[in-house]
């Protein structure tokens, strides 16, 4: 009888996060992923806008697809549309051809999409696209 409010209070304040710590440490919990593309490292020149960089060589089947997409990507954005410009450039830099990065005003890359000659994996990587674009829009004050 003498114990129980210790016993309570050890319950109240050392459980839950013993439980927390077990539940984590057992990979029972998953946390959500917001970002759709690939997270990437580095940098290219600075702009006053954000930037979506094609990446191109000299054998390109996937360009006018990916070009065509962009912009259609630059007009859904609407009243943003101005913060952001698409550019094409060519591959070397940290930059590997096939993907398509978006870049922050100050010139760090951000993260990465692949783009493909199939126009329907395109669209679809497009919709993951526009989706982090607008989140990092709306939660920057840059550009």
């Amino acid at each position: 009888m003498k114990n129980k409010p210790v016993w309570a209070l050890i319950g109240v304040f050392l459980l839950p996060p013993l439980l927390a710590w077990l539940v984590l440490a057992q990979g029972w919990f998953t946390p959500g992923v917001r970002g759709h593309g690939e997270w990437v490292q580095g940098n290219i020149n600075e702009a006053k806008q954000w930037r979506l960089v094609l990446v191109t060589t000299g054998q390109c089947d996937y360009c006018a697809s990916a070009k065509h997409l962009l912009d259609n990507l630059d007009l859904a954005l609407g009243r943003d549309e101005e913060r952001v410009a698409v550019v094409q450039q060519p591959a070397g830099e940290g930059l590997e051809a096939g993907f398509v990065y978006i870049a922050d005003p100050p010139g760090m890359l951000v993260m990465r999409y692949p783009m493909d000659s199939d126009t329907a994996q395109n669209r679809s990587t497009g919709r993951a696209l526009l989706e982090d674009l607008r989140r990092l829009l709306k939660n920057s004050r840059a550009g």
